[in-house]
């Protein structure tokens, strides 16, 4: 666990101390890094930044706004975004800018392994010592990538809102449905079907945030035999009812499966966007 003397820093900026102390203990001995305290500063600092962190306690215009900043004046750093609330809308608008990785406060080893990692192969940032932190160490976004149910994530995303049975499933995977759905279980952690429920209400999060939505068209539109089920769907797993969550009102509490589903969509979404990456250079070459 030997720092050598740093070439770079790891900026690390937010306005919650109590966030940045966090994020700074947790940071401390692991790497070199700055805590830089204004978006001003960065530019003072932009020429020893390998990459730049940015903290945040909640979700608010404040942090959108810093985001989209520093991803736009300076695009050459990677950048990173440390939450303590996460919602799939946000990874999607995080990926949109370019954001490099989003992690969840407060963060466990896995993650902070995953972050060291990175930094230590694409920047010049000080970290352990390379042997210390990549041996036996595969991703487990790398393990989803090279996995026999790649094809079905796919599938997933251009039929959740008809629900493509395992039985549909099979017959492109040439799988049996009960492989599937073990395969499925143990790779994801959550079930086929609780999957497919959790990307509806995702799906439906940003339909609910569109001007001039209606609850009744968002849960037809995303898949729901009736508007019942998806309001009783919603506020079970969203702690809110669809109406709250239109008007932006506070309390919602993530059920466990949805907070297990956003853990395992934050490796999913890269993925995701290195697909559409690929199938539209290849639509370019037909």
């Amino acid at each position: 666990m030997a720092i050598l003397k740093a070439k770079e820093y790891f900026g690390v900026i937010g306005h919650n101390k109590n966030s940045l102390n966090e994020v700074c203990h947790r940071l401390d001995d692991k790497l070199a890094f700055k805590i830089i305290p204004s978006l001003e500063h960065i530019k003072k600092l932009n020429g020893s930044l390998g990459a730049i962190a940015y903290v945040m306690d909640c979700h608010s215009e404040l942090h959108c706004y810093n985001i989209e900043t520093i991803s736009r004046d300076f695009s050459k750093k990677s950048l990173y975004i440390l939450s303590a609330c996460i919602s799939i809308p946000m990874l999607h608008h995080a990926l949109k800018l370019g954001v490099k990785d989003v992690f969840h406060l407060p963060m466990n080893n896995q993650a902070l392994t995953n972050l060291l990692v990175e930094l230590n192969e694409t920047t010049d940032i000080d970290c352990f010592e390379q042997e210390s932190i990549t041996s036996d160490f595969m991703p487990a976004i790398e393990e989803l990538i090279s996995h026999p149910l790649e094809g079905l994530f796919e599938l997933i995303e251009q039929h959740f809102f008809d629900a493509p049975s395992l039985k549909q499933a099979s017959n492109s995977l040439y799988l049996s449905p009960s492989r599937i759905s073990h395969m499925f279980k143990d790779l994801c952690g959550v079930g086929y079907c609780q999957y497919i429920l959790c990307r509806r209400l995702e799906e439906s999060e940003y339909l609910l945030r569109q001007e001039n939505s209606s609850v009744t068209n968002v849960s037809f539109a995303v898949g729901f035999s009736n508007p019942s089920h998806f309001c009783r769907s919603f506020k079970e797993h969203l702690g809110l009812t669809p109406t709250a969550y239109i008007k932006k009102e506070l309390g919602i509490e993530l059920s466990c499966l949805y907070q297990r589903y956003q853990k395992l969509r934050m490796e999913l979404l890269p993925i995701a966007k290195r697909q559409q990456a690929k199938n539209r250079r290849l639509s370019a070459l037909n």
